[in-house]
């Protein structure tokens, strides 16, 4: 079930992206190509066919800066656009990252009905932008040194209205700020309306990640604020603002769109420090979401080798620090590859919610390898596709938060029925319990009712006789209660009557049975046995309680006072318990165990007590 769930998961978060991406990109036309090199012919072009990417060979003057009139007149080697000065173009020749270069071309052939409009994504590091005779854009201010150039960021739409049939481009570009100068991406040229329509949508969808984004954030520390062991949350909220800024400040730049644009020293060290400080983030997320998947010592390690590129992203020059962009990116790459291998643990260990995050992973992993590669210009396509990688992402994650959710409110549900069935179990077992008391407590009243009625008390002692004891062993053994039976014998009770009398014996008996009478609680019994045989019924007593018991009862038998009747020092017992569950079919047993163990008391000394214990 889960399976089926993460395939249309991850068929929402695919249709999502790529139908964005379809939107945003304007379709490419073949059909103007160069067959001269610098000269772009638009003989079978037509306004309908599409964008026109002005990539292939142009003229290059390295080191000058010439006028639309001055490059006509010069001879020139070519050079393969988009590309940097520090990559092998079509010169065969590698020049320094830092200078300025005049690039030039013919566009030729221009249908008379078309009004034109222009992107030019963002160049290394300044450009000036003449169409014919005129200046038609320029970013920053492209000087011939450092102290006369200054940097710029962005892409640009303008619009050029109606051309000439034959055309002529001359484009400044210059840098001295990045390690890596020149137009490293292409230039379309097309219609205005449809390239303005392909802006506006790139636009939105930068808006809208950048929305999303915040959003997120701003969901999630909320969360860590309300459950502040929710580590996992902290961070998916950094990574998700960090995301934000980034998205907000490359390309059409919406966040400059509204909150005014950063000096570019400040723009090129936010942009380097977004891209690196992201991964450990996401690492560090992943060990609190999957901890036994990604173990906290690689993420910590990742984030110490990170460390000193973040440092050097503050403290050094752009130019130092833009020359590591490669090193930068490789470190990327393995954080992809670590990653990656912890979503292939997490698939495999069928982690709830996994199946998610590792789609929307996939496509933000693949959308950053696209940009690495195109940022080393080992591909040609001009168009970045980190914007969308991370739309695939924070869908991916809304998705996974949403199932997560869901399966929460599922188990809330299911332990609340859970709890109910035990409810409705533990008021059933309440009242069987209820009844079996009230049992009892009937039981125990019709024993008291039945005591009182059948009145066959010992005339002498005042307890049960032995008939009227057994018979409440019977009515007890219906409730079937643990009870200990105490048997008493009075110790030489036949010398007491030989050598003081028949009455001084009574009065012997008389006042034992006041002291056992004075020893029970209200549920227990005492009965004469026999001449001077006791027995004594205890119930709910333990084994400790009853051995407590018979010494303090020991004690106060000894200390009987006789003095006031015969010239008699006391008095002494044995005694034998024995303890059981009284039912019906014992209760003789019961009786029998204790007399053994009193008898046992006799023959080993007296004035003692025993156990009963099984020979």
């Amino acid at each position: 079930m889960q399976f089926n769930i993460a395939r249309i998961g991850l068929l929402i978060v695919c249709f999502c992206v790529f139908s964005q991406m379809s939107l945003a990109r304007t379709s490419h036309s073949n059909l103007v190509q160069q067959q001269v090199d610098g000269v772009f012919d638009f003989t079978h072009w037509h306004s309908g066919d599409g964008a026109v990417p002005l990539d292939g060979r142009w003229a290059f003057y390295w080191q000058k800066q010439l006028s639309p009139h001055e490059w006509q007149t010069l001879q020139a080697p070519w050079f393969d656009l988009p590309a940097t000065w520090d990559k092998e173009g079509a010169s065969q020749s590698v020049y320094n990252g830092k200078g300025f270069a005049t690039f030039t071309a013919k566009l030729i052939n221009l249908p008379s009905d078309t009004t034109w409009g222009l992107i030019i994504p963002e160049q290394s590091t300044a450009f000036r932008l003449f169409i014919n005779d005129d200046l038609v854009a320029e970013g920053g201010i492209a000087g011939v040194s450092f102290s006369s150039s200054e940097a710029y960021s962005g892409n640009q739409f303008i619009k050029l209205g109606e051309l000439p049939a034959n055309s002529k481009i001359t484009w400044h570009v210059s840098n001295f700020h990045h390690a890596s100068g020149g137009p490293w991406q292409t230039l379309i040229m097309g219609s205005y309306y449809e390239l303005g329509l392909y802006h506006v949508v790139k636009t939105f969808d930068q808006a809208l990640v950048v929305a999303l984004a915040l959003l997120t954030s701003l969901f999630l520390i909320i969360q860590h604020f309300i459950d502040r062991r929710e580590k996992a949350s902290a961070l998916l909220s950094a990574f998700a603002l960090v995301i934000a800024v980034r998205v907000g400040i490359m390309d059409n730049q919406v966040l400059y769109q509204l909150l005014g644009v950063l000096p570019w020293q400040l723009h090129i060290r936010v942009l380097y420090f977004t891209m690196l400080i992201a991964a450990p983030l996401i690492l560090y997320w992943q060990h609190n979401t999957f901890p036994a998947e990604l173990s906290e010592n690689t993420a910590r390690r990742v984030g110490y080798a990170f460390l000193p590129a973040l440092i050097s992203i503050i403290i050094f020059p752009s130019a130092w620090f833009t020359e590591l962009l490669m090193p930068f990116q490789f470190m990327l790459v393995v954080v992809i590859a670590i990653y990656f291998w912890s979503l292939v643990k997490v698939i495999l260990h069928k982690r709830r919610g996994g199946y998610y995050i590792v789609c929307g992973a996939l496509l933000l992993s693949l959308a950053i390898l696209h940009d690495i590669a195109l940022y080393a210009q080992w591909l040609e396509d001009g168009r970045l596709w980190l914007t969308y990688g991370l739309l695939a992402f924070l869908l991916s994650l809304a998705v996974n938060m949403l199932y997560l959710r869901a399966e929460q409110k599922q188990q809330v549900e299911s332990l609340s029925e859970q709890l109910m069935t035990a409810n409705k179990q533990l008021k059933a077992r309440v009242a069987q319990r209820t009844i079996e008391l009230a049992e009892k407590a009937d039981a125990l009243e019709e024993a008291n009712e039945k005591l009182q009625l059948l009145a066959n008390i010992d005339d002498l002692t005042g307890v049960l006789n032995r008939r009227a004891f057994v018979e409440q062993l019977e009515m007890f053994a219906r409730i079937k209660p643990d009870v200990a039976l105490i048997m008493i014998d009075i110790d030489y009770f036949k010398r007491v009557n030989d050598a003081h009398g028949r009455e001084v014996g009574d009065q012997v008996l008389k006042r034992l049975s006041s002291v056992l009478l004075d020893a029970i609680r209200g549920n227990d019994r005492v009965g004469r046995f026999g001449g001077e045989e006791f027995i004594i019924l205890l119930q709910d007593i333990s084994t400790a309680g009853l051995n407590s018991y018979c010494q303090r009862l020991l004690k106060e038998i000894n200390d009987i006072d006789f003095s006031d009747i015969a010239p008699l020092a006391g008095i002494t017992v044995s005694m034998g318990t024995t303890m059981g569950t009284l039912v019906d079919r014992n209760i003789d047993q019961l009786i029998q165990q204790a007399d053994e163990a009193m008898y046992y008391v006799k023959n080993h000394g007296r004035n003692s007590f025993r156990h009963y214990t099984k020979q």
